[in-house]
């Protein structure tokens, strides 16, 4: 058998696979001890399936073992030695096309429950969540307390211990100065003025209604009389003596009413208006706060 080169035919053989899947005589995949990693368009020189040891030697995680598949394309697979006992352990894959000039892809992690890929959203985000059903391992953000030893990661972003009541409000990125994170604004309209005026008119001279008055009376007064007093003209005794005689009061006949007679007419008034301006009012109008179109969406938190 040696002489006729059938040995090496025979062990490769002893590793292969039949049509139907089973083993021809191995059991087992022995191990090819530390195999360096592949790199550019290299690729493996042994055909089948082969299995190595990862240790320092080029792969992204420093200890494994590594499995390639050698065909018309390759593929490999790492799985990773954790350095924790009874951690889970990172495992990859890659692969590389049919052609020469071909290079390997990048190194992919492969995720599980014990190893689930990085949340997008850092823990302390304010995520907007389209439900009111929050999912497991989320909050919704009510301004509610939380246990800072529970969630010491949500407590590194929230130090005061309170997730912040993000309902009815918005977010915005920190101006450059005047502002400290998680601090609140109250809405509002940037400061502006308006213009207003009501257009001049000149209405000009105007005339009142004609009306005819006709001639009209006063009431008649007047009436009244006069006292006054008297003496008669006499004397006695001698040229050197006079001796006056009051005599009794006397008054005049009663007289005096009479009337004026006021004649008005027709006539009318001239009102002067002119140019001139009003006063414009301008009437409260929008809503209770200033809004942008918007949809309504509960915010939530990762808590970790």
């Amino acid at each position: 058998i040696e002489y006729v080169g059938l040995r090496s035919t025979i062990d490769k053989a002893a590793g292969a696979l039949p049509a139907g899947g089973t083993a021809v005589a191995a059991n087992r995949l022995a191990s090819r001890g530390a195999l360096p990693a592949l790199t550019g368009t290299t690729r493996g020189s042994d055909g089948g399936l082969i299995m190595g040891e990862v240790y320092n030697n080029g792969y992204p995680t420093q200890y494994g073992n590594i499995l390639r598949l050698t065909g018309t394309g390759d593929g490999e697979i790492l799985i990773g030695w954790s350095g924790t006992n009874g951690a889970p352990a990172p495992a990859y894959i890659r692969s590389h096309r049919d052609t020469a000039d071909a290079e390997w892809s990048e190194w992919a992690m492969l995720y599980t429950t014990l190893n689930p890929p990085p949340d997008s959203h850092p823990v302390g985000a304010a995520i907007a969540w389209p439900s009111d059903a929050t999912p497991a391992g989320y909050a919704l953000m009510q301004g509610q307390s939380f246990d800072k030893s529970a969630y010491p990661l949500l407590a590194i972003a929230y130090p005061s211990g309170v997730i912040p009541d993000m309902r009815g409000w918005t977010i915005k990125g920190k101006p450059i100065s005047g502002r400290a994170v998680l601090s609140q604004e109250m809405d509002g309209n940037k400061s502006h003025s308006h213009t207003a005026r009501a257009q001049d008119t000149d209405l000009g001279t105007k005339s009142t209604s004609s009306f005819d008055y006709g001639t009209k009376s006063t009431n008649t007064t007047g009436n009244h009389t006069h006292q006054f007093g008297g003496y008669i003209n006499s004397y006695w005794g001698d040229s050197n003596h006079t001796s006056f005689q009051p005599g009794g009061g006397a008054w005049t006949q009663a007289a005096g009413d009479h009337a004026h007679t006021v004649y008005i007419g027709g006539h009318e008034h001239t009102m002067y208006i002119g140019p001139h301006g009003h006063v414009v009012i301008v009437d409260a109008d929008g809503n209770a706060e200033t809004t942008v179109k918007n949809i309504a969406f509960n915010y939530i938190v990762r808590l970790a």
